[in-house]
């Protein structure tokens, strides 16, 4: 890992320690704990990344360049078992691992450090991510996330349960399009085979939400699963 990706790491970390609480202890920290050491057990101890637990207000998780991944206590409190957990963690961990955020550090991180933006670090630092990673990068890194997932025994079709925890929260704030997309009926905007019109939904949608609908999402890594 690089020297400047360590030390834009660690200032990012004071930054967001100074904004919002920090879980330390307790049962979601040891979940987080247990899950993404068996995640990385085949990693090098100076490889390995650490998840942290932000008491902020929106349910989601996050890595930048460092070894430090953040899930939202909110979102952990819907996951219903290690195995979600799982996912959300090794997702974070798959945008390293394919290095995702080389296009991260140089634009986004000099900017933040040096004016400072601390207090934008929870609400825009996320955003600025999907615009940059795009629905392509986020599917990759789904199927990493799941193949991780599958070398580290977990059962992968209860790592599946996020995509419903995630659809729960997006429908909680109404937004039904986050779920469906432009299409209710349609979860195949990946698939090999879609047509004209299909693929044209990815480029308007790439455009107006930088992601996939929550639903095409889950049923591509369905279908990397079933071919595992």
């Amino acid at each position: 890992m690089a020297v400047e990706d360590r030390q834009f790491g660690e200032w990012l970390k004071g930054e967001i320690e100074g904004l919002v609480f920090i879980e330390r202890n307790g049962f979601f920290v040891d979940q987080v704990t247990r899950v993404a050491k068996r995640l990385q057990s085949d990693r090098p101890a100076g490889e390995r990344f650490e998840v942290l637990i932000p008491w902020s207000p929106v349910p989601t998780a996050f890595t930048a360049p460092g070894r430090y991944i953040y899930v939202n206590r909110r979102l952990l409190e819907r996951c219903p078992s290690d195995e979600a957990v799982a996912f959300v963690v090794a997702h974070e961990i798959a945008h390293h691992d394919l290095e995702h955020l080389s296009s991260v550090h140089g634009p986004v991180t000099k900017v933040l450090t040096r004016l400072g933006l601390g207090a934008l670090v929870l609400s825009a630092y996320r955003a600025v991510q999907v615009r940059l990673y795009g629905p392509q990068q986020e599917c990759d890194a789904d199927r990493h996330a799941m193949a991780l997932c599958l070398a580290a025994g977990y059962d992968g079709y209860k790592c599946l349960r996020f995509f419903h925890v995630m659809e729960l929260f997006a429908l909680d704030y109404g937004d039904v399009d986050g779920v469906y997309g432009l299409d209710q009926d349609s979860d195949e905007e990946l698939s090999r085979s879609a047509d004209f019109m299909t693929r044209a939904r990815i480029w308007l949608w790439q455009r107006q939400r930088g992601y996939l609908p929550i639903q095409d999402r889950a049923a591509e890594v369905r279908r990397f699963l079933e071919a595992a």
